[in-house]
C-alpha cells in the first residue's frame, strides 16, 4: 500500500477545493487513509492514490456541489443514499458539508463495517447505516432526496426506491454515456409512476463524464411497488 503524502494531498483537495479549512482537510484525509487501509485487506474501492484522491473524493464532492446548487438545496433535507460501498459520492460531501441528515442503506457487512469506522474517525454526526437493501426498507415516504451512483441500472431504482421518497421529493442517480438507453429501458416505470426524468449533465471534472439523472416524485407509490428483487432481475432477463 502507497500513501500519498500529506503535503500532496492537502495541495491536491485545496487546488480544487479552494474554500476549506483545516478540519475538513483533516477529515479528508483520515477518509482517504481510512480506504487505503482497507483496500489493503479487500477490494472495496478501485480507486487507489491520487485516482482515490482526485476520481473518489474530490469528484464527488463537486459532483454534490452541482446537485445542491442545481438541482435541489439539501440543507436541513433527509437524504438517503443507496449502496454506497466506500462512500461515494456522498460521504466525501457529507464530510464537506455536513448540514443535512443522512441515511445509507448498503447490504454487505464490510462495507457497513468500514462506513461507521468513517463515522466514528471523522466524527460525523446526524448519520446512519442500515444493513438493507432499499426494496426491504419500511421508511415509506420518509426522505427528501434519494440519490444513488452505478449500484443498478436506473428502473431497478426507480423501482426499488419510490416508495420511499415523500411526495415532490427528488430521486438523482448518477450515470455515464449510456444514461439514454437506461433512459429508454425505464419506460415501463415511468408510466407506473408517471415520472419526468430530466438529466444534468456535469463537466468532464476528472476522466469519467457523468450525467445525473433525476426526477420529482409526484405521486403516491402503488402497492405492488417495489416488487421482490427476483422479480426485478427476471423480468432484466427475458429482455
Amino acid at each position: 500500500m502507497k500513501i500519498i503524502a500529506r503535503e500532496e494531498f492537502n495541495k491536491l483537495i485545496q487546488t480544487f477545493l479552494p474554500e476549506v479549512n483545516d478540519v475538513i482537510i483533516s477529515n479528508l484525509w483520515d477518509y482517504y487513509i481510512l480506504i487505503e487501509e482497507e483496500n489493503s485487506k479487500y477490494n472495496l474501492t478501485g480507486f487507489y492514490e491520487q485516482k482515490l484522491i482526485k476520481e473518489g473524493i474530490i469528484e464527488s464532492i463537486l459532483i454534490f456541489k452541482e446537485i445542491n446548487h442545481k438541482i435541489l438545496n439539501l440543507s436541513n433535507k433527509e437524504i438517503l443514499d443507496i449502496g454506497s460501498g466506500a462512500g461515494f459520492p456522498i460521504i466525501p460531501y457529507f464530510i464537506y458539508n455536513p448540514n443535512f441528515k443522512l441515511t445509507i442503506y448498503e447490504p454487505m457487512q464490510k462495507r457497513v463495517n468500514f462506513l461507521n469506522k468513517v463515522i466514528e474517525k471523522c466524527n460525523l454526526k446526524n448519520i446512519r447505516i442500515l444493513k438493507i437493501r432499499a426494496e426491504e426498507s419500511t421508511e415509506f415516504e420518509y426522505f427528501d432526496f434519494i440519490s444513488a451512483k452505478a449500484v443498478s441500472e436506473l428502473k431497478n431504482l426507480v423501482e426499488i426506491s419510490h416508495r420511499l421518497g415523500k411526495i415532490n421529493s427528488i430521486f438523482c442517480f448518477l450515470k455515464s454515456t449510456n444514461h439514454t438507453q437506461e433512459i429508454n429501458n425505464a419506460k415501463w416505470i415511468k408510466n407506473i409512476l408517471d415520472i419526468k426524468y430530466q438529466t444534468l449533465d456535469l463537466k468532464q471534472f476528472f476522466s469519467i463524464k457523468n450525467t445525473l439523472v433525476y426526477y420529482s416524485k409526484t405521486k403516491s407509490t402503488p402497492n405492488f411497488i417495489p416488487r421482490k428483487w427476483s422479480t426485478i432481475i427476471k423480468d432484466n432477463l427475458k429482455k
